[in-house]
């Protein structure tokens, strides 16, 4: 793995000081943190009774991991040109207009299961709503954090949107758990909606002229998306990574659909023991997000050995009959992930330029999200055929033989490189973004 020459325009390596949390004193990205961390909270709480009001309505494997893909669907079809949307277009502005739709989706499940019992394409069609808020919001939300914080803050603010993203995941799965059996999957949708009223209001409060405006020329319409494509596959150390987002993306991140079916048809728990589980990954993702803060850059090993872990969690959830062990597991596989994810967010924040940031990161969102309807309708398949535990244990090997293809392309393609040699004296990379 080669340490590429870092493409003009890139995020420069961060000065590390005693005080890793100094990202939250820029008052606009304060703001938002403290809107998202509410906000991901109640759509955790969301996330767990949307799955267990599917599962109570259908009891079907199948049913649970088709809503899924719905929700997801969107992300294949929208992400990348809302990426180029947002290198163009104000991404505040951008965001204000998804979080709006993401709140009107909230109130919509809130009053449909309230007023009577909904059906499954009634909720199909809601979850493929929210897909289109987070098409449009994840990959502006990513390009948004260099703009409210300055370069040489962005590891510091990568990490702890970690933190706050993990710290909602716990909270919000423990609490979605307790309040889907005590107050009912219409109070828990409610709530979410309520919650998206912070957010909202951050980022109206923000401060315009404190947001450090992106370097570079905007681009054009006709293009964009292609432009974008080409650098992604041009720079090999973007490449890598997006490789490998690709493979834990399709084949290790299906945890709405794992946590769920394990809780039921494996451990025999209800929606208590259900929020339990999803409060654990939380647990071991916030645990790793915090961890996080305090160390240097995004480092390509590291991305490696979390995903790796990804894949021997898979296997020993499924293995696994018990409900201390599974809660273990659930820890570490959120420990793992949330590793995953940061360290590969900031090492793409690191190397791309800004007037690509927005594309750039739009195939991470992608990747990350996008890829999940795939996943999600083969485990769900595959779980109707054989066994749910068996399903599980078939993904989580394909995602260690995944990641090891892609480790021995990296090895093939270095070795190509280092063999021809480039042919003038340009860095690769920098030949790639010239090139683009």
């Amino acid at each position: 793995m080669t340490e590429s020459v870092r493409p003009p325009g890139a995020v420069s390596p961060p000065r590390r000081g005693r005080e890793v949390l100094r990202a939250l004193r820029v008052r606009n990205f304060g703001l938002f943190w403290t809107g998202q961390l509410v906000s991901g909270t109640g759509t955790w709480m969301q996330t767990v009774a949307m799955a267990w009001l599917v599962l109570q309505i259908s009891r079907s494997p199948l049913t649970l991991a088709t809503v899924t893909t719905l929700q997801f669907l969107p992300m294949l079809l929208f992400t990348l040109p809302a990426g180029a949307l947002a290198d163009r277009v104000n991404k505040r502005t951008l965001l204000l207009g998804a979080q709006g739709l993401a709140m009107a989706q909230a109130l919509a499940l809130g009053i449909l299961v309230a007023t009577g019992t909904p059906r499954v394409w009634q909720l199909a069609v809601l979850a493929m709503t929210l897909g289109v808020s987070n098409a449009f919001n994840n990959p502006a939300q990513q390009a948004f954090v260099p703009e409210m914080v300055g370069p040489d803050l962005v590891p510091d603010a990568v990490a702890l949107n970690s933190a706050q993203f993990n710290t909602g995941r716990m909270v919000g799965s423990a609490l979605g758990g307790i309040a889907v059996a005590y107050l009912g999957v219409a109070a828990v949708f409610f709530v979410n909606a309520a919650s998206f009223a912070l957010t909202l209001g951050a980022l109206l409060a923000m401060r315009p002229g404190e947001l450090h405006a992106p370097t570079g020329r905007r681009p054009s319409r006709r293009g964009a998306i292609r432009e974008g494509l080409r650098y992604a596959a041009g720079v090999p150390d973007v490449l890598f990574v997006l490789a490998a987002l690709a493979v834990v993306g399709t084949l290790g991140f299906n945890w709405q659909v794992v946590a769920p079916l394990i809780a039921r048809d494996v451990l025999s728990l209800g929606a208590v023991g259900f929020g339990a589980l999803m409060g654990a990954f939380g647990a071991g993702a916030l645990a790793a997000a915090l961890s996080l803060v305090a160390l240097r850059g995004g480092s390509e090993r590291r991305i490696v050995i979390a995903a790796a872990v990804i894949a021997g969690v898979l296997v020993l959830l499924g293995w696994s009959h018990s409900y201390p062990l599974s809660i273990a597991a659930m820890a570490v596989g959120g420990a793992a992930a949330t590793v995953f994810t940061t360290t590969s967010n900031t090492r793409l924040q690191q190397l791309v330029p800004d007037r690509l940031r927005g594309r750039v990161m739009s195939v991470f969102v992608l990747l990350m999200g996008g890829s999940t309807p795939v996943g999600t309708y083969l485990l769900g398949h595959v779980a109707t055929l054989t066994s749910v535990p068996a399903a599980i244990v078939v993904f989580g090997v394909a995602t260690g033989v995944g990641l090891a293809a892609t480790l021995i392309y990296q090895r093939l393609a270095e070795h190509r490189r280092a063999s021809a040699g480039p042919p003038d004296d340009t860095p690769t990379t920098a030949r790639t973004v010239i090139d683009a």
